[in-house]
């Protein structure tokens, strides 16, 4: 009837490796129809600035990055587009050839430069507050990856910011050149005919040999001659000739910035380049290269990034500590902060140091990292001092401190604190509970989570966080609880990325006994009532007939491991025997092998569901 066992599928390389290359969930191609359709029978030609370019723009998930990298990328293959367009069309006319493709792709040009370039000054002030501000709206790698992307971004802007009104004239001239170029083209090719068809004439007659030269002339104008000159470097739309116009543009940028202009901008490709190199030796966990950077690099910020990567890493706690000895005001907050993330012992002198400082970051992380090390000394001062302080951030870090010491009678002072009318304080305390992890500290996270629908995300989340077999309880009994379909995908997400597959049984009854034996008589070994969740070890082969209220009835008996409710056991969770007709039975199941797909299932009922999809059910035929 039931089948014993979970389906649990997790290639760990495989994700590695996505890891690596900036899995598609992480980035997407960018390609010349992602400015506009009407440019597909241009995409992947020699007009295309990405045909000999794999453009892969990162996806942030935040609307405001994703949005502005999307509008930069258009603008920048749109100027690259054109400028190609324009260099194209000089060099075929230059010869003698038709540019009917080049006149097409600048009539659709000619429409949609005009709001580009006006843009450009916009979109490069933008990019700088975005780089300004990313490392406040992404953490770990992830502000690596961005930061890199909108620092090319800014520079292919800057690049074309003094060429953008060029190339759009250059596009409005070859427009109104058309029907000239054309006439011009049409005469040469009346007076090439002649020179064809008598070959004869040309060895005979001295006259005959003037008319090409005279058609030669009427080409080699002095606006052709330039045009000669130019060719060779013009012929190349792509490779070398484009990186040596680039040079020339930048070169000629740095002869109109002023000497402030150039130290400020040499300033943030410093700062730029240091935090890129912070990311990725996070990226790669390479702590002693980090732990150089922390030591040597000139610049405070990306000194401070470097000290709260290693905090993140759980590494470098000597190199901190002289941080905070030698180092000046901007980076010792981020050294503290990151000494409290690692949390060890032999800090405890800098952390009761830091209880004592001036400003108020630095003393809520100090008393946080206070309760990580569990001195007694520490959980008075968090206690005494730290509950106690006029600051919302330090009472925050003090709550989050004390619950590393696990005790419970702690649970009191954070139900105490979740009444608080600061929001930040009440997130702090439900983070407490979390992090204390008992089994009375779940169930008042599953309260919060029912009767606060304004932290009830929050709630799911810091339960999902704890690893253990009551959190998957709780969030099965949310599960139950909770109709509201934003609760419900989040519940499905959490027991998905803890792997909780298996079949669970949710007790029936108001009040009942978990019995030693499969028999009704057999001894009780821990007390059951209604709602309460078990995870289900195995069944009986045979059924037993047994009384229900006037009613005999015949069913199997199952094996399930409870929270044992008697006091003083010796153990958090208790195996036994119920009643198959006493229980309702839940599977999670895993479906497919990308992990990203499960189904949660009331077997009784029939009632089937997509967990990342509470309103979509699965139609399964009804098990009895």
């Amino acid at each position: 009837m039931f089948q014993k066992g979970q389906d649990i599928i997790w290639k760990g390389s495989l994700w590695v490796v996505l890891v690596l290359l900036v899995s598609c969930s992480s980035s997407k191609p960018f390609q010349l129809t992602d400015v506009s359709p009407k440019y597909r029978e241009y995409q992947g030609s020699d007009l295309d600035p990405h045909k000999t370019k794999n453009v892969v723009i990162p996806v942030t998930k935040n609307r405001k990055y994703d949005s502005f990298i999307e509008e930069a990328h258009r603008s920048i293959a749109l100027l690259e587009f054109g400028e190609n367009i324009a260099l194209r069309a000089d060099s075929r006319k230059t010869v003698g050839e038709p540019v009917d493709r080049e006149m097409q792709a600048a009539a659709y040009l000619e429409e949609d430069l005009p709001s580009v370039v006006t843009r450009l000054p916009e979109l490069i002030q933008t990019n700088e507050e975005l780089i300004n501000s990313t490392p406040n709206d992404f953490d770990g790698p992830t502000i690596g990856r961005v930061s890199y992307e909108l620092g090319n971004i800014l520079e292919s802007l800057r690049q074309y910011s003094p060429k953008a009104i060029g190339i759009q004239n250059a596009i409005r001239n070859l427009r109104s050149d058309a029907n000239n170029y054309n006439q011009g083209r049409d005469i040469a090719e009346l007076d090439a005919k002649p020179s064809k068809d008598d070959p004869i004439l040309i060895n005979t007659d001295p006259e005959p040999p003037q008319k090409p030269e005279k058609t030669i002339i009427k080409k080699d104008d002095p606006a052709t001659k330039i045009s000669i000159k130019r060719l060779n470097r013009k012929t190349k739309i792509t490779g070398k000739a484009t990186e040596q116009i680039n040079e020339m543009v930048k070169k000629e940028e740095e002869e109109v910035l002023s000497d402030e202009e150039k130290k400020d901008k040499e300033y943030t490709e410093q700062i730029r380049n240091g935090l890129v190199q912070v990311f990725r030796w996070e990226y790669y966990r390479k702590p002693k290269n980090l732990e150089k950077i922390l030591a040597t690099h000139p610049i405070p910020r990306v000194r401070s990034a470097a000290a709260l990567a290693l905090g993140r890493l759980k590494a470098g706690r000597v190199t901190l500590q002289t941080a905070i000895d030698k180092d000046g005001y901007q980076v010792r907050p981020a050294a503290f902060k990151a000494l409290s993330d690692i949390g060890d012992k032999r800090s405890l002198s800098y952390f009761i140091a830091g209880t004592k400082a001036e400003d108020p970051e630095v003393m809520a992380v100090s008393f946080e990292g206070l309760g990580k090390t569990k001195d007694p000394a520490g959980r008075e001062l968090i206690l005494t001092q730290g509950l106690a302080s006029e600051y919302v951030v330090i009472v925050a870090g003090s709550l989050r401190g004390l619950a590393y010491h696990k005790l419970d009678a702690d649970v009191e002072i954070f139900t105490k604190f979740l009444n608080s009318p600061e929001q930040e304080v009440k997130e702090a305390s439900i983070e407490a509970l979390a992090i204390h992890g008992s089994r009375e500290s779940l169930r008042i996270l599953e309260k919060v989570a029912i009767e606060d629908p304004s932290l009830t995300l929050m709630a799911i989340d810091e339960i999902g966080k704890n690893p253990s077999l009551s959190a998957t309880f709780a969030l099965i009994r949310l599960n139950e609880s909770l109709t509201e379909e934003k609760f419900t995908k989040r519940i499905g997400e959490s027991l998905l990325r803890r792997k909780a597959f298996g079949k669970y049984a949710i007790i029936l009854v108001e009040d009942d006994y978990l019995r030693a034996e499969p028999n009704e008589l057999s001894r009780p070994i821990s007390y059951i009532k209604n709602k309460e969740i078990g995870v289900i070890v195995t069944e009986t082969k045979k059924e037993f007939a047994v009384r229900m209220g006037e009613d005999i009835v015949t069913d199997k008996y199952i094996q399930v491991k409870m929270e044992s409710t008697l006091p003083g056991a010796r153990s958090a969770f208790v195996t036994g025997w119920v009643f198959y007709p006493k229980i309702d039975i839940i599977e999670v199941k895993q479906l497919g092998s990308d992990g990203n797909s499960g189904k949660y299932s009331q077997l009784k009922k029939g009632k089937h569901k997509n967990l990342f999809n509470p309103v979509e059910e699965i139609k399964l035929p009804r098990k009895d």
